[in-house]
């Protein structure tokens, strides 16, 4: 129940600060063992990239033509089932 309102929520603030269509930037950080997962998931997308002064993780940055806030939050779910993944 929690998680479902968590993310009727998170769907409300989307749609009251974005404007659809639109670039919506992403932001991940990502343990170097999981990079290779992660950037398969945006093969097709330009995506700038920065390591961690340890080198342990690297932080993505991706901004993409979004349609709506369904779009948005799939990207989200399918990020989130990569172990280690930061959602910024």
């Amino acid at each position: 129940m929690s998680e479902d309102k968590s993310l009727e929520s998170f769907r409300s603030s989307l749609d009251a600060n974005y404007d659809w269509p639109c670039i919506f930037p992403f932001k991940f950080i990502v343990p170097k063992d999981q990079t290779e997962t992660v950037l398969k998931l945006f093969a097709d997308d330009p995506v700038q990239s920065q390591s961690s002064r340890n080198g342990r993780y690297t932080a993505y940055t991706m901004e993409m033509q979004m349609h709506s806030c369904d779009e948005v939050i799939a990207i989200y779910q399918r990020v989130a089932q990569v172990p280690g993944v930061i959602s910024l």
